[in-house]
């Protein structure tokens, strides 16, 4: 049975501005637009700060953007809490940018400590509330919760994460064709070239029709733009846990694909598609992916791959993102909102 969402003031307000989908938001709305309804509508659900996604934040910013660092990014003194008690602490410290008083120090928030260990279940075999948060009341957390107070919304690494994404990049460095294809030393004379870092991309207008009421956004890691040969290089620049040779599986599995597709679009809006000679110009997709082992190498997508991926984002993708955002239904996946699915 469908929920009825349609008389929601948060649907009101979502429908009352124009909605740009991200490959990260098409991805939760097929995964579960329910997910999705609780996350871009209600508000209600924040990303999870996975370690991974971190990394992947650092080793861009270090290798197309090094200059932003600090801006971005603070390194903790010492060593980091562990997972429990960094949940607890994180916690609190949200309660505490909700007080008025920015000075208050961790133990003024005991009865809150309390409350977290019983949600969690931490620490409830010990007799005391004075025991359980004497267990919270450690130097590393007080260390650690000050830190906090003062890293004015930056995100936090430890020095094991930065020295492993300081790895990454020089390795990325060492190879003098990666170096080429993100043009990461530019020369002066190379006039005809122009280089976009980490670049937001936003398109009023519809990728295949002209009468949608939502557009599509992204951040392109690596755009290179060659006006003598017409070329224009979109390189995405990932990491993966798994082999190099296995990356295809990352690409279907993560619907990189999908990623991959957008992009092209955006790029083609913003850069190709209003020039006089639009139809004598290129576009080049590569992933340039770095494995655990260091290892790096740049999978070129071919024309006809792309051809395909677009196919499918046209004839697959847009067909169900218009179902959910058209009929403001986010229950079920589109194949089981739409079927009859039986085993």
């Amino acid at each position: 049975m469908k929920k009825s969402l349609i008389g929601s003031d948060e649907l009101k307000q979502f429908y009352n501005n124009k909605f740009y989908f991200s490959y990260s938001g098409i991805n939760k709305l097929l995964f579960s637009p329910s997910w999705f309804y609780n996350h871009y509508i209600l508000k209600e659900q924040e990303d999870s700060v996975d370690s991974h996604l971190v990394q992947g934040r650092v080793i861009h910013c270090l290798l197309l953007n090094p200059e932003d660092f600090d801006d971005e990014f603070i390194v903790i003194p010492g060593k980091m809490p562990g997972t429990s008690n960094r949940t607890i602490v994180d916690e609190i410290f949200k309660i505490h940018l909700e007080s008025s008083d920015d000075s208050l120090p961790l133990y003024k928030y005991e009865a809150s400590i309390l409350s977290l260990l019983a949600t969690i279940n931490l620490h409830q075999k010990l007799k005391t509330d004075e025991a359980r948060v004497k267990k919270i009341l450690i130097p590393d957390n007080i260390s650690y919760f000050e830190f906090l107070k003062s890293s004015q919304g930056k995100t936090l690494l430890d020095n094991k994460t930065l020295s492993y994404c300081k790895d990454c990049v020089d390795s990325v460095k060492e190879d003098e064709s990666i170096v080429q294809l993100l043009q990461l030393d530019k020369k002066e004379e190379d006039t005809h070239l122009e280089v976009f870092n980490e670049v937001k991309v936003k398109i009023e207008n519809k990728i295949y029709t002209d009468d949608k009421s939502f557009g599509f956004k992204g951040i392109l890691d690596n755009v290179i733009i060659d006006n003598d040969a017409r070329v224009l290089f979109i390189n995405d620049v990932k990491t993966t846990g798994k082999p190099l040779v296995d990356f295809g599986e990352s690409v279907e599995y993560f619907r990189y694909w999908l990623q991959a597709a957008i992009y092209y679009q955006l790029a083609f809006y913003k850069w190709i598609r209003d020039k006089e000679d639009s139809r004598d110009w290129k576009i080049n997709f590569t992933f340039v992916v770095i494995d655990k082992y260091n290892q790096v190498y740049p999978f070129q997508v071919s024309d006809d791959t792309m051809r395909n991926w677009l196919r499918n984002l046209r004839d697959d993708i847009l067909p169900m993102i218009e179902y959910h955002y058209d009929q403001k239904d986010f229950t079920l996946p589109y194949e089981l909102a739409v079927g009859n699915i039986k085993l």
